[in-house]
């Protein structure tokens, strides 16, 4: 019974957290492992949908997810240009999406990074390397699986698990591998 109330509680507070940071539509729940933190973005989430993971937007980040959508325990979403989610996705747990390398391929940029306090404006995502990653309607990630910067998943497609996706998948197309590779064609 006390376990219920905690429950019940902790979701009602995830949904002020997401109410706080982000536009999302009816019946979305939020499970008690989700996150949301916005640094100035924009966070956009539709109806119906069932959201466990963290999601993370910097300051010129957006992160849109569509109807009827699932992102599963300990997945993360992370955004500093624009994360698209389709309709009918189920992204399974311990994903990650992220459309930026998170910090500076070149050495000096991140040794400057370093030398300017591990909190400064250079710890920015902006500065890294960032390309916009499109995932389609009714797309499938397999649990553990990594969506790299630029990639588009095209409609109706299936990563499999553990696979790392650094470039498009074409449409009703399962991948697998790192890095991914068409394995069969739906």
């Amino acid at each position: 019974m006390l376990r219920k109330i905690f429950v019940t509680l902790k979701r009602k507070y995830k949904k002020l957290v997401f109410k706080k940071n982000s536009i999302f539509g009816k019946k979305t729940l939020f499970g008690e492992t989700s996150s949301c933190i916005n640094k100035g973005g924009k966070i956009v989430i539709g109806d119906f949908c069932d959201i466990h993971a963290s999601i993370i937007v910097s300051k010129d980040g957006e992160i849109h997810i569509g109807n009827y959508s699932t992102i599963r325990y300990n997945s993360k979403v992370f955004s500093c240009e624009k994360v698209i989610i389709g309709n009918h996705c189920i992204i399974s747990n311990n994903v990650t999406i992220c459309d930026n390398n998170n910090h500076p391929t070149d050495p000096l940029m991140r040794m400057k990074m370093c030398e300017s306090g591990f909190y400064s404006e250079l710890w920015d995502w902006k500065y890294s390397d960032h390309k916009p990653v499109v995932i389609k309607d009714n797309v499938w990630i397999g649990e553990g699986a990594t969506i790299l910067k630029g990639v588009t998943i095209g409609e109706g497609s299936i990563v499999a698990c553990k696979s790392v996706v650094t470039k498009d998948v074409p449409p009703y197309h399962i991948v697998a591998g790192n890095p991914a590779k068409i394995v069969k064609r739906i």
